[in-house]
């Protein structure tokens, strides 16, 4: 059942609302926050504004918050020389443990393993990374075409994931120069969400590429069965939006362990049938 339709000054106070809120998270993110004081901020109920919030971004309130807390995180290791127990407690977490975990369980390294990887521009290897089990697998190919507004110049990073917001280490993934095809090798059976990430001005040494001015697309669900693949793979980049969640990736298009290809823009990818 879709969301009834809303007029114009409704779908408005909807964005402002929640505009309202990731302001706040973003300038209070060593602070604890409910999501009865997101709603208070928000000026409705924790049922309408939980849902209103999902409409408007794609996901919770409160995972947009933890992304919003781990991408600080992922800055400022990057950035500065702050201990990890004090970045911890910046960032809103008040157990260095937990913090530890929850990078790891969502960008794949501790944090002072990130940390290593900055200082010595060290690229995993390889196994690691392809697939996130670092052996050939077999699976289901899913192909699709991406296009980009027309002053677009870089990588795209394509990739499936298992969740709402990119993070971690991809499913499957392909980095193509410019647009075109793009093809996913090797996907298990499954469900998952399908994004692409267009690298402006990228730098080929960098493990910590900023993702904030990356162009976006995607967000749409796909489901792997019996090797047929159900939903669109159609992507079309666009700049980033604040009610965006953060990119919680670690690596740059260059230094993902992904399949590259290039294909002519003009070029079609097969059929896909429609998710039903």
């Amino acid at each position: 059942m879709g969301y009834p339709v809303m007029r114009d000054s409704t779908l408005q106070s909807h964005y402002e609302s929640v505009e309202r809120v990731i302001t706040v998270m973003r300038n209070q993110l060593d602070q604890p926050m409910t999501l009865h004081q997101m709603a208070r901020i928000g000026f409705a109920s924790p049922y309408h504004f939980s849902r209103t919030f999902r409409e408007v971004t794609g996901v919770p309130p409160v995972q947009f918050l933890y992304a919003l807390r781990l991408d600080q995180a992922k800055r400022l290791l990057t950035e500065t020389q702050k201990k990890v127990i004090d970045i911890c407690y910046e960032v809103g977490y008040t157990s260095v443990g937990t913090f530890s975990r929850r990078f790891a369980d969502v960008l794949g390294v501790s944090p002072v393993r990130f940390r290593k990887l900055i200082d010595n521009r060290t690229k995993p290897s390889p196994a690691a990374t392809v697939n996130g089990r670092g052996q050939t697998q077999t699976g289901t190919r899913v192909e699709g075409h991406v296009t980009a507004p027309g002053d677009f110049r870089g990588p795209i990073a394509v990739g499936l994931f298992h969740t709402r917001i990119p993070q971690g280490r991809p499913v499957s993934c392909a980095v193509i120069e410019d647009r075109g095809v793009f093809e996913l090798e090797a996907v298990p059976p499954g469900s998952y969400y399908l994004f692409a990430v267009g690298l402006v001005n990228p730098s080929l040494s960098s493990l910590s590429y900023e993702h904030g001015n990356a162009l976006r697309a995607g967000g749409q669900r796909l489901r792997i069965f019996r090797n047929a693949v159900h939903g669109f793979t159609s992507l079309q980049l666009r700049p980033p939006s604040p009610f965006d969640p953060p990119l919680l990736l670690m690596l740059s298009a260059q230094n993902l362990a992904c399949r590259s290809h290039k294909y002519p823009a003009a070029a079609k990818p097969g059929k896909v049938e429609k998710l039903i």
